[in-house]
C-alpha cells in the first residue's frame, strides 16, 4: 500500500523530499559581484544565499515531478527563482506571526490532527477506501502498522498545523458577531428578479467636450481624486535579448545542413525528433497532420502547397524561424478547400549566449554612462527609446511597462531623484537600466494621463443629461404597465434582472446605489416609475421577490456557520494581505545576480 501512496500522493512526498543542492550554476547565477553577506531581510531575519539555493532546488524538484517531459526554459527558470524568493519571505513571515501569537503545538496535538484530518488527496487513495468510500479504520491501521507512513504524515502535519492554528486564532479574533451574521444574511437573501427598462444614454449621439472643460474638471477634482502618495517615477532603457544577424545566419547554416541530409535520404522523422524546436510536432516526427489553406502563416502555406507528395522544401523563413517542410500527401483537391498532410522541422532563431552576453554588457555600459551623462543623452547615443514608468505608488506591486519586479520596486522606493539603478532583468528577459525622476511623499496624477478618462466621464454626464428629458417624455406618453411592452419599439433597451442583490452590478447600468435602493424597495409585481440617477435613467419591475426570513435564520445553525466561515475567511485574507503589505522586506537579489 505504501508504494501506491508514494505514486499517488505527491503532495505528501513534497513535504519530505530530499533536496540536493546542485551548485551555483543550477539556479541560473550568471555572476556574483561584491555581494552583501545576505540575499535579503524579512522583518530583520536574514535570507542567505544558501537558503535561496535550497528553496529553488525544492521548487525545481516539484516542477520536474509534475512536468517530467518538459525541460525548463529561461522564463520558467526565472519564475521558479521568483517563486523561491516569495516562498522564503512567506515562510519567515508565517514563523514570526506564529511566534508573535504564541502558537505552540504538542505531540498530542499532532497525533490528534493526523488521526482526525487526513488530506483530501489521501482520502481518495483506493488503498484506504472500502467500496469507493474513505475507510478511516484502514487509515488508522496503516498509521499503526507502517512506521514510515506515520513519519511521513507526522512531518506533513508538523509543517502546516502551526499555520492552521494561527489562522484559527485570527479568525476567532475577527470580531464577527450574531449581528454581523444577520447583516450578511440580509444582504445575501434580499433578492429581486425582474426586468429593467434602460434609457441608454449612448443614444444621445456624439457630444463635444472642450479641453477647457476637461482642465476645469481636473482642477476641481485635483485634490480629492488625483492627489496620491507616496510614489516614485523613473525613466528607463530596455535592452531586449534579440538574436543578432550572426545568430540568424548560424541558424540558417544549420537549416541548410539538415535540409541536405533530409534530401540525401536520411529519415526525416528522426531528424525532426533530434533537431526540431517545435515540441508538439517534433516529438511526432515533425508531423503537422492535415491542414487547409488559411491555417498556417503565409510563408509556410505558400511553400507547403507548392510541393509535390514526398518533396522536401529548402529552408523557408517565417516569424517562427526556419522551416524545412515535407509534403506527405494531398488529402483533398477541392479548389475551394484544398488540404494536405505535411511535416516540418523548425529551427527557431534565438539569441546565442554570445549575443546575450553582449546585450548584458551593453546594458551594463549604459548604466555607467547614465550616471555621468543622464539617461536622455545616453539614449540618443544608443538610438534607443527612453521609456517612462509613470507614477508608481509605493504600495503597488505593478510597474507600468515592466510588470512585477520586486528589485526594481524596492529601488524606486528608496532611491533619490537622478539616482541610477543597478542593471536588472524583467519578466520579459529584458535588461533594464533606469534613472529615477521623482520620489515624493505626495504626487498628482498627470493631467495628460487622466485627460481621456475625464473626457469620457464628462461625455457620459452630458449624454445622461440629454437623455433625461427623452426618458420623461416616454414616461408621460405611456402608463407604467405599458412601459416594457412599448420600450423596444421606441428604441430603448430591456434587460432581464436575475437574482439581483446589494453589491451586484445591474445590466446596462453597472454599479448604482440608486438602482439598488429602488429595486430592493419593490414587492413582487411592483414596478417603479422613471428614475433618474447619476448612472442614467431607468425603470425596474419585480416579477419575483425573495426576502430574508430572520426567524428561520435564527434557528438555522448550518446557515449561520456557512456565513461565519465565509466572513472569517474574508477577515483572514484581509489580515494576511495587510500583514504582508506592512512587512519590512529588503531584497538584495539585484546585487547578487546579473
Amino acid at each position: 500500500m505504501l508504494d501506491d501512496l508514494r505514486k499517488k500522493q505527491k503532495l505528501i512526498i513534497y513535504f519530505v523530499a530530499v533536496i540536493f543542492i546542485l551548485g551555483m550554476g543550477a539556479i541560473g547565477i550568471v555572476e556574483i559581484f561584491m555581494p552583501k553577506p545576505y540575499l535579503g531581510k524579512v522583518e530583520g531575519t536574514k535570507v542567505t544565499l544558501e537558503m535561496f539555493q535550497a528553496k529553488t532546488q525544492e521548487i525545481y524538484a516539484r516542477y520536474s515531478e509534475q512536468n517530467p517531459d518538459q525541460p525548463m526554459d529561461e522564463n520558467t527558470r526565472r519564475n521558479v527563482e521568483n517563486q523561491a524568493w516569495q516562498e522564503l519571505v512567506d515562510e519567515i513571515l508565517w514563523n514570526k506571526q506564529i511566534k508573535k501569537y504564541r502558537i505552540k503545538i504538542s505531540d498530542s496535538d499532532i497525533l490528534t490532527e493526523i488521526q482526525n484530518n487526513p488530506p483530501q488527496e489521501l482520502m481518495q487513495n483506493e488503498s484506504l477506501q472500502t467500496e469507493g468510500i474513505f475507510d478511516k479504520s484502514k487509515y488508522i491501521a496503516a498509521l499503526k502498522n507502517n512506521t514510515e507512513f506515520f513519519l511521513i504524515m507526522e512531518d506533513y502535519v508538523r509543517s502546516y498545523l502551526p499555520r492552521k492554528l494561527l489562522q484559527d486564532k485570527i479568525k476567532a479574533n475577527s470580531g464577527i458577531t450574531i449581528d454581523s451574521l444577520r447583516a450578511e444574511y440580509i444582504k445575501d437573501s434580499d433578492v429581486v428578479i425582474g426586468k429593467i427598462l434602460w434609457f441608454d444614454y449612448n443614444s444621445a449621439g456624439q457630444v463635444e467636450i472642450s479641453d477647457a472643460e476637461i482642465q476645469t474638471q481636473y482642477d476641481k477634482d485635483k485634490e480629492e481624486k488625483y492627489k496620491k502618495g507616496p510614489g516614485s517615477r523613473a525613466q528607463y532603457l530596455a535592452f531586449e535579448e534579440k538574436p543578432s544577424e550572426d545568430d540568424a545566419k548560424a541558424v540558417k547554416a544549420t537549416a541548410d545542413q539538415i535540409y541536405k541530409r533530409a534530401v540525401s535520404g536520411e529519415d526525416f522523422a528522426e531528424l525532426a525528433r533530434e533537431y526540431s524546436d517545435d515540441p508538439g510536432s517534433g516529438q511526432n516526427g515533425g508531423s503537422l497532420g492535415v491542414f487547409g489553406k488559411g491555417q498556417m502563416v503565409p510563408e509556410f502555406e505558400e511553400a507547403a502547397f507548392a510541393l509535390s507528395p514526398g518533396q522536401i522544401s529548402e529552408p523557408i523563413k517565417s516569424n517562427f524561424g526556419w522551416h524545412i517542410i515535407r509534403m506527405d500527401k494531398r488529402v483533398s483537391l477541392d479548389i475551394e478547400n484544398p488540404q494536405i498532410e505535411a511535416s516540418h522541422i523548425l529551427l527557431k532563431i534565438e539569441a546565442s549566449e554570445a549575443t546575450k552576453h553582449k546585450i548584458a554588457s551593453d546594458a551594463e555600459q549604459a548604466q555607467k554612462k547614465i550616471a555621468k551623462k543622464g539617461i536622455e543623452e545616453v539614449a540618443k547615443e544608443l538610438d534607443m527609446e527612453v521609456r517612462d514608468t509613470d507614477w508608481v505608488a509605493h504600495d503597488s506591486d505593478y510597474i507600468p511597462g515592466i510588470g512585477q519586479n520586486m528589485q526594481f520596486k524596492a529601488w524606486m522606493v528608496k532611491a533619490k531623484a537622478k539616482a541610477v539603478s543597478e542593471m536588472m532583468q524583467d519578466q520579459q528577459n529584458r535588461y533594464i537600466v533606469a534613472q529615477l525622476t521623482d520620489n515624493k511623499k505626495t504626487y498628482y496624477e498627470d493631467f495628460e494621463k487622466v485627460k481621456l478618462r475625464i473626457k469620457y466621464e464628462l461625455e457620459k454626464a452630458k449624454k445622461i443629461e440629454l437623455t433625461r428629458p427623452k426618458a420623461d417624455e416616454f414616461g408621460n406618453k405611456y402608463k407604467k404597465d405599458e412601459y416594457f411592452a412599448k420600450a423596444e419599439a421606441e428604441g430603448w433597451k430591456v434587460y432581464d434582472l436575475n437574482n439581483f442583490k446589494k453589491g451586484n452590478s445591474a445590466p446596462g447600468i453597472g454599479m448604482s446605489d440608486t438602482f439598488t435602493t429602488e429595486a430592493l424597495k419593490l414587492n413582487e409585481g411592483d414596478m417603479t416609475g422613471i428614475i433618474h440617477s447619476k448612472e442614467g435613467s431607468f425603470a425596474v419591475m419585480a416579477t419575483e421577490r425573495r426576502r430574508p426570513d430572520l426567524a428561520t435564520f435564527e434557528k438555522d445553525d448550518v446557515k449561520q456557520s456557512e456565513i461565519r466561515d465565509k466572513m472569517e475567511n474574508a477577515a483572514w485574507n484581509r489580515w494576511f494581505t495587510q500583514m504582508r503589505k506592512d512587512a519590512k522586506i529588503i531584497d538584495n537579489r539585484a546585487q547578487f545576480f546579473k
